[in-house]
This record gives C-alpha cells, sequence and structure tokens, in this order.
C-alpha cells in the first residue's frame, strides 16, 4: 500500500517560486494499476519520483508498504527502491556500453547476483518479449519499441512491489505501444504489482483499474 499525505512541493529559482503539487493525498492499493494523466508541467513525474525516493517533498509524508520513508537516509532509500521499486523513464536510459541482456540483468548484477544466472534471468524476459536474438545487440540498434520493453524488463526483472513508468509510450507508434501497453499489465496482472503510468496515452488508460488527473496540485479522478 502506497501513502501520500499533505504532499507539497515546490520549486525554487532565485526569489521565484512554484508550486507543483499543492497539498495531495493519494492512497494505492497493493496490486492495483493506477494511471496519472495532466499537460506537460503539471507535476506527473514529480508525483513519480516522490514515490521513487527519488525527491524529498518540501511538505508531507510518505508511507509505503509500512515504511514511513520521511525516516530514511539517502542510503536506506537506496536500499528501500532497490528491493521494492522498478522505474521506467521515458528515455528508457538503457546503457550503450552494455548489451540488451546485460541491460535487462543489471539489477540483479548490483543486488550481488552472478552474472551467469542474471543473464539467465534476463533471457528469460527476453523469450517473452520475443527479443531474445537480439540479446548481444547494443541498445542503438535497437527499435524505440524495442528499447522501452527492454527498459520495462529491466524494471521488472527483480519482481518489485511498485512499477512506476514515466510516459512508457510517449515516443512510440500505435503497434509498439500497443506492445508495450500489453507487456507492462501482463507482467503486472502476473506478479500483482502495483503499478503507476504516467502517461498521456488514453488507450493505455482504459486497460488500468483507476485513473486520475492532476488538477491545481491535487488528483481527481479522471474519467474518459
Amino acid at each position: 500500500m502506497i501513502d501520500l499525505t499533505n504532499i507539497t512541493q515546490e520549486y525554487k529559482q532565485g526569489s521565484v517560486s512554484s508550486k507543483v503539487l499543492d497539498n495531495l493525498s493519494f492512497n494505492i492499493e497493493s496490486g492495483e494499476k493506477i494511471g496519472i494523466v495532466g499537460p506537460s508541467g503539471s507535476g506527473k513525474t514529480t508525483i513519480l519520483n516522490i514515490i521513487a525516493l527519488l525527491e524529498q517533498p518540501t511538505y508531507g509524508d510518505i508511507n509505503i508498504y509500512g515504511q514511513n520513508c520521511k525516516l530514511l537516509n539517502s542510503e536506506e532509500k537506496v536500499i528501500f527502491r532497490r528491493k521494492k521499486i522498478g522505474f521506467v523513464f521515458q528515455n528508457s536510459q538503457l546503457l550503450e556500453d552494455f548489451t540488451v541482456e546485460e541491460n535487462i540483468a543489471l539489477p540483479l548484477i548490483l543486488d550481488g547476483q552472478s552474472y551467469k544466472k542474471s543473464l539467465s534471468y534476463a533471457n528469460e524476459m527476453l523469450r517473452e518479449l520475443d527479443l531474445l536474438k537480439r540479446r548481444r545487440f547494443k541498445p542503438g540498434l535497437l527499435s524505440g519499441g524495442e528499447q522501452q520493453r527492454v527498459a520495462i524488463a529491466r524494471a521488472l526483472i527483480k519482481n518489485p512491489k511498485i512499477l512506476l513508468a514515466d510516459e512508457p509510450t510517449g515516443s512510440l507508434d500505435e503497434q509498439n505501444s500497443g506492445n508495450v501497453v500489453e507487456f507492462i499489465t501482463n507482467l503486472s496482472n502476473r506478479n500483482k504489482t502495483t503499478t503507476i503510468l504516467a502517461t498521456h496515452n488514453l488507450n493505455l488508460i482504459r486497460q488500468l483499474d483507476k485513473s486520475y488527473e492532476i488538477r491545481g496540485g491535487k488528483l481527481v479522478q479522471f474519467k474518459l
């Protein structure tokens, strides 16, 4: 379960202050698939970053699966994120110096698993993605849709309790968007992963349990 309580986030540049989130409260049950929509700059990425413990809110409390995350120091936040959270960034952020299989296996390797075993798990996911033949390619040789599916596989390889995805289909055509959405929802359902997607894609929204819109720094129910 994820509880955000009275979250306010302000950014300052010189003497100018901008409030992106305003006393926002939000509750997500374990295993739910949630969509967050809103125009660029409305705060979608900020919400994801706060849940991922990548940003500290100006005010408010974050409680994730019984852990008061406000009490964690920087090192504890890194450990918590590694154990419980998978994050898919809008531009995939794959590492060009590594092969596709190494990119997917990297979270396991950093967690202390053997290189060989980590690659084995990565190849199982690549088989599901129908990308096994590209396992030794560098990311730059993949299409945009393939890169994003690899990024999602990397985020999910440790079966995290929470998957956060920031515009996962933002730069993809309709067919590739459909493939990415199907992959996310199938794995989320199978692993009972709590999934939060920031997106403009209404087709994706239709496949989720609930959807919210950021309005005036708060989340309100979004209806198609």
